[in-house]
């Protein structure tokens, strides 16, 4: 049943994404500039969820309770940033790479290493969400066939190479719709599984996650938790600022819009879709909670193995709806890093005129980045311990705070700064931030997810110190 249900669904995604040919080779970078806007939102709550959502928020409910959902508001907040701070920087600019704005404001040097981290971040980032769904895929189909992890991982990399190498982004907005709908779908499938397993009584299974004191929502207690309303809020976001709003393959879905007015629309709606969905995943950690207690089962100690147990417990259906929307999720996620990153790496890193890049160079540029992540994957496979949601924004936090910097540096100041001194700063960064946040814990502060943020302080402290003796713009 299940290896059905994975072939009909690819054979849809190869169907969807080749219905359209592009009529140019930049429209590989940018669809034509005429993507519907209703259709980029739906499709990138998928991508920004991930199957990394389906598989860990359910589990954080163990460790962190309902504190998730402080991040989660934040995020809609973070939306609205992006929305109506950067879009109109970027439409303005007309460029497909959005860190043509470092140049313009600060110089090449800026532009390349601002570049340089997000093609590091988005190789990692891509690699834990995909490797997430490798392990249910493998657990639940190729294990039993014989077929080894790391050839697995070739496949399925594979396939995702195979229906975007041709038509790029406008591939990526038609198929990230498909694999949206099927999260959402499955998302409901598995609460109702859940629900039933428990014989609907809601009421004794909030009593009891209440009593454990797992249904916390807000946390105002000590400002030193990680879990403080404030520290949460903030930080989420911030998050999405930067995971969107600085992100070169989410941006370039939202740059394929007609006009800057439905890519704002585009945006917000995306921000409050994103809301309901992650509250159907903590309320199923929560139900899948309470159902281990009727029956007496320990929980592993890896959160991220508690949805994948309980389906196995479900039967068929519930197995093939987890494997369905992992795939979708994380296709969803790793089909437009790949062209992101291939935009990036020609555009900001190769100053390649892309208008002039031939098929051929795309092609080899594409591939070699699908094998640079299936590699990445399995380095990561030899190496995994714990939650891989907090594995992504710990990435996140260390990598993009630079990025973070450099972009409120240049939009909120008009100071000059020196380019070429700009990648030191970068690299530097990384380590003062580790320095600071174990000095911190020594004195009783744990850094959450608001590193981030220290992280774009530390950049912006170093970018001031380049400003010496330099005019405004």
């Amino acid at each position: 049943m299940q290896e059905i249900c994975i072939i009909l669904y690819v054979a849809l995604l190869f169907i969807v994404s080749n219905r359209k040919k592009t009529t140019s080779d930049i429209d590989f970078f940018t669809a034509g500039k005429n993507s519907s806007w209703p259709a980029v939102a739906f499709g990138m709550v998928g991508a920004t969820i991930s199957g990394i959502s389906l598989i860990s928020v359910p589990g954080m409910v163990v460790n962190s309770s309902f504190f998730y959902m402080q991040m989660v508001l934040g995020f809609i907040l973070g939306y609205m940033a992006v929305a109506y701070v950067l879009l109109p920087i970027y439409y303005k600019l007309g460029s497909i790479s959005i860190y043509s704005y470092l140049e313009t404001r600060f110089g090449v040097k800026s532009r390349q290493t601002v570049s340089a981290l997000f093609l590091i971040n988005k190789m990692l980032s891509s690699a834990v969400k995909l490797y997430v769904v490798m392990l249910v895929l493998h657990l639940f189909i190729f294990e039993k066939y014989g077929v080894s992890f790391e050839l697995a991982t070739l496949i399925v990399v594979s396939v995702i190479f195979a229906y975007t190498f041709r038509n790029g982004v406008k591939s990526v907005v038609m198929t990230d719709c498909i694999q949206t709908a099927c999260l959402i779908i499955v998302t409901v499938i598995l609460l109702v599984e859940a629900f039933s397993a428990v014989n609907g009584d809601f009421i004794d299974g909030f009593n009891y996650v209440s009593s454990e004191g797992l249904s916390k929502t807000f946390d105002f207690e000590s400002v030193s938790n990680k879990t403080h309303f404030i520290k949460q809020f903030i930080s989420g976001a911030f998050i999405v600022v930067v995971m969107t709003g600085l992100d070169q393959d989410v941006m370039q879905k939202n740059l394929t819009c007609r006009n800057l007015k439905e890519a704002q629309k585009n945006m917000v709606m995306t921000g409050f879709l994103f809301t309901p969905v992650n509250f159907m995943l903590i309320v199923l950690g929560a139900t899948l909670i309470y159902l281990a207690h009727i029956q007496g089962l320990t929980l592993p100690e890896k959160t991220d193995e508690i949805v994948p147990l309980f389906c196995e417990q479900f039967g068929d259906v519930a197995i093939c709806c987890l494997t369905l929307g992992m795939m979708a999720a994380s296709f969803s996620s790793a089909d437009s890093a790949l062209v992101g990153m291939t935009t990036c790496l020609l555009t900001d890193v190769m100053h390649r005129d892309l208008s002039k890049v031939s098929r051929s160079q795309r092609y080899t540029i594409h591939g070699v980045l699908a094998l640079m992540l299936v590699l990445v994957i399995l380095v990561f496979n030899a190496n995994a311990q714990t939650s891989a949601i907090n594995i992504i924004y710990t990435i996140v936090s260390y990598v993009m705070a630079p990025i973070l910097g450099m972009f409120m540096f240049g939009i909120f100041t008009k100071r000059e700064i020196t380019d070429k001194a700009t990648p030191f700063i970068c690299m530097a960064t990384p380590f003062v931030m580790y320095y600071i946040d174990t000095l911190s814990a020594e004195y009783g502060y744990k850094f959450g997810y608001e590193l981030l943020l220290l992280g774009a302080f530390v950049t912006i402290l170093g970018l001031c110190l380049t400003t010496i003796g330099k005019s405004s713009k």
